[in-house]
C-alpha cells in the first residue's frame, strides 16, 4: 500500500514538472517567436536575415513539436490521456490532413495520394469521437512517410466496416502498389485489446469501424526492426541518419490507437516493392444510424 502511494506521489511530482517546465518552454518560445515577428518588419523578403528568420522560425516550430510529443508521453504514461467525444466531419478532417501534406509532397517531387477505396467513409458526413487524435496519429504517419520518401508516392487509404469481434483486417494479395480496392479481407485471428472495451463498443447499434493505410515507397524498414519502431526513444540507424527527431513519435501513435480502442502495424510487402506500409483501426460512432446498420 505504501509502496502504491508513493509511486503515486512520485507520479503527480513529475507530471507537475513536465507542466511547469512546458510552460516556462512556451513562454520563452513565443517571446522568441515574438521577436523574429519584429525583426521581420525590418528586413526586405529576399534577403539573407529574412532567410535565416524563417530558419530560426522552423527551429521553434521542431522544439514545439518535441515539447508536445514529450508531454503527450508523459500523460499516457500517468494514465492521464483522455478521449475527447466531439461531433466532426470525418471527410472535412481527412481533407484537411491532406491539404497540409500535399504541397510538402509536391516539393520533394512525391505525390501524396488520398484514395477513398470503396467510398465507405465518404458516405458518412459526421461521426463521433476524437477528432484531435486522430488528426495527430495520421499526421505522424504522414509526416514519416514524406520525411523518408525521396520519390514516388505515399497513398492514404481508408475504409468503414461494422464492428465485429469475430473479425480482424489483414491485408490481402497486393497486385499493385497503387490498386487497393481489394486489398483488406476478413480473417478470424486478431484481437482487438481489451475483450470488456470492444463488447461495449460492438453493443452500440452505431459504432463502426475504421481502418488507415499511410503506404509510401521511401526507405522502408528493415524486417526485424519493424517491432522496435513503436518503442519511445528508438529511431532505426538505416532511415533515420541525417532525419532528425526524438525517437517518441510512433510510440505515441501506438499509444493513441490504443486509447481509441484499435492497434497499429506495419504490413509487410512483396518482394520487390519498396517503403512501409502502416495500417491502423479505431472506433468511432457514426451520427446517422441509418448508414450504421447498412
Amino acid at each position: 500500500m505504501e509502496s502504491t502511494q508513493q509511486a503515486e506521489h512520485k507520479s503527480m511530482n513529475k507530471s507537475l514538472a513536465f507542466a511547469s517546465a512546458s510552460h516556462d518552454v512556451r513562454a520563452s518560445l513565443a517571446a522568441i517567436t515574438g521577436l523574429i515577428e519584429l525583426c521581420h518588419e525590418e528586413t526586405t523578403p529576399d534577403s539573407e536575415l529574412a532567410t535565416n528568420l524563417v530558419q530560426i522560425n522552423t527551429c521553434i516550430m521542431d522544439l514545439l513539436g518535441i515539447l508536445n510529443y514529450v508531454l503527450d508521453t508523459s500523460k499516457i504514461e500517468a494514465s492521464k490521456m483522455q478521449l475527447e467525444e466531439d461531433e466532426f466531419n470525418l471527410t472535412q478532417l481527412l481533407e484537411d490532413v491532406f491539404d497540409m501534406y500535399y504541397p510538402i509532397g509536391t516539393k520533394k517531387s512525391v505525390d501524396v495520394i488520398l484514395d477513398p477505396c470503396d467510398g465507405s467513409i465518404m458516405k458518412l458526413y459526421l461521426v463521433k469521437g476524437d477528432r484531435g487524435k486522430l488528426k495527430q496519429i495520421l499526421c505522424n504517419l504522414l509526416s514519416n512517410a514524406i520525411k523518408f520518401t525521396s520519390e514516388g508516392h505515399i497513398l492514404v487509404h481508408d475504409v468503414v466496416k461494422k464492428t465485429s469481434i469475430k473479425n480482424a483486417i489483414i491485408a490481402s494479395n497486393r497486385n499493385s502498389v497503387v490498386n487497393c480496392m481489394s486489398r483488406l479481407c476478413f480473417k478470424n485471428s486478431e484481437s482487438f485489446g481489451d475483450f470488456d472495451d470492444l463488447l461495449a463498443v460492438q453493443q452500440n447499434p452505431n459504432s463502426m469501424e475504421f481502418v488507415f493505410e499511410v503506404d509510401d515507397t521511401g526507405k522502408g524498414i528493415p524486417k526485424d526492426k519493424q517491432k522496435s519502431v513503436f518503442e519511445n526513444f528508438v529511431q532505426i540507424k538505416e532511415t533515420a541518419l541525417g532525419q532528425g527527431g526524438c525517437g517518441l513519435g510512433l510510440g505515441i501513435v501506438q499509444s493513441l490507437v490504443r486509447i481509441m480502442g484499435g492497434e497499429i502495424k506495419i504490413i509487410e510487402k512483396e518482394q520487390g516493392e519498396t517503403g512501409t506500409c502502416f495500417r491502423f483501426h479505431i472506433f468511432l460512432t457514426t451520427c446517422d444510424p441509418v448508414l450504421a446498420a447498412q
